[in-house]
């Protein structure tokens, strides 16, 4: 079972995607606070003609969005939430907090190769809590550090805020990332894209998890995607933002349109907010 688990887990790297269903277009998130100011709304420009399709969007409308790379190729994705910080699934750095050289930041452009800045990562900081051998943790965060203010001045990076209350069930939300937007992909595509999420009850995703021996808690919280978006492989640390604030980092789906709500680690869990404070001043 800890293997099936990890499969879904591991599933998630290697090139972020969220996705929509047939010819049905995805609307992202309206407006999203970066660094205290309304975003206006992307417009929505679904690609045709493959198994998931996304919705297009751009990274200056997103600044937060930034990718996480490991020896130069892309592992998933992480958020900016301040000048020196961003955040990801513990599962993604964990095996290298003593490689940390191997570890880059990429952001500050749509496509997800070029164009952009690279920051070389100064620091990980995992939850104290987090556990690698159970198979999905509820602790499951981490804060990468680079150098400081290097997120500032630069082109089409900036943080987001976090949300500072639970949502809930039923609010739309919208998640960012990189990556497949068809399983049978070598690749990721060459562009930023959302797919909107709806908030689902913690009972109801514990449930649908339970048949894989994953406990959901109340340190996750639960989405499941609008209108047949799902998140796919890569979509590890996408942000999941609701009203305009980073409500929670990806760390596990069924990938791919499989229909099974997507977890994230919950920003307002006590827990999870603490760290995060204790490690960013944030």
């Amino acid at each position: 079972m800890k293997q099936v688990i990890c499969l879904i887990i591991l599933g998630l790297f290697c090139s972020n995607a969220v996705s929509a269903n047939g010819n049905e277009k995805a609307t992202a998130e309206a407006a999203v606070l970066v660094n205290g100011d309304n975003v206006t709304k992307a417009e929505a420009a679904a690609q045709s003609g493959r198994i998931f399709n996304g919705v297009a969007v751009d990274i200056a409308r997103y600044r937060f969005a930034i990718i996480l790379r490991l020896d130069g190729q892309i592992r998933c994705s992480a958020v900016v939430i301040s000048l020196s910080h961003a955040l990801t699934g513990a599962d993604a750095v964990y095996p290298y907090r003593n490689s940390i050289q191997r570890l880059t930041l990429y952001g500050g452009s749509t496509s997800p190769t070029s164009g952009g800045f690279s920051f070389q990562l100064t620091r990980i900081a995992v939850h104290p809590y987090f556990n690698p051998n159970s198979g999905v943790s509820d602790f499951n965060i981490a804060v990468l550090t680079v150098p400081t203010n290097s997120f500032g001045g630069k082109q089409n990076i900036a943080p987001i805020s976090l949300a500072s209350a639970g949502v809930a069930i039923g609010t739309k939300c919208s998640v960012f990332g990189w990556g497949k937007t068809s399983v049978n992909l070598s690749g990721p595509p060459n562009t930023l894209r959302a797919a909107d999420m709806i908030i689902t009850s913690e009972a109801t995703c514990a449930r649908l998890w339970a048949q894989f021996g994953v406990k959901i808690t109340s340190n996750m919280v639960c989405a499941k995607g609008d209108r047949g978006a799902d998140l796919c492989t890569g979509d590890y640390g996408n942000a999941l933002v609701c009203s305009g604030r980073l409500t929670g980092v990806a760390i596990l789906s069924n990938t791919c349109g499989n229909g099974r709500d997507t977890a994230y680690t919950k920003i307002t869990a006590s827990s999870i907010r603490s760290f995060i404070r204790s490690q960013t001043g944030v």
